[in-house]
């Protein structure tokens, strides 16, 4: 292999490396359910940062995904744990969570979490 192949190796794996690093730095723990709202779980490793989470609630009755509600908030992600309360009132059964967690206006991840209330 040439040395401007190897170059050119090395700066796609950098930049891969550069774009995927907001989506390493974080990780949805859990998902949980209190009667008040949703409660999600955020592990950040990185520093502590300002980002925007949406969660879109779908309900999983009769066997069909009916989108309930969706919900996009401004967070401010301490570094460790933190917990972030989404405001909603769910029936008894089954639901998918579809979790998105943005910065800067760019879409970093989703999370799918499934959700029995």
């Amino acid at each position: 292999m040439s040395r401007i192949g190897v170059v050119t190796g090395l700066l796609i794996l950098l930049a891969v490396i550069a774009v995927s690093a907001g989506c390493l730095s974080y990780s949805i723990a859990m998902v949980s359910y209190d009667g008040d709202g949703v409660h999600v779980g955020v592990d950040n490793k990185g520093d502590a940062r300002d980002a925007v989470m949406q969660v879109t609630v779908f309900d999983l009755s009769d066997f069909k995904q009916v989108e309930v509600d969706k919900i996009v908030r401004s967070v401010h992600l301490d570094a460790g744990t933190n917990e972030i309360t989404f405001d909603t009132d769910l029936q008894p059964g089954p639901y998918r969570l579809y979790i998105y967690m943005m910065e800067g206006g760019e879409r970093l991840g989703c999370v799918i979490k499934n959700l029995e209330v």
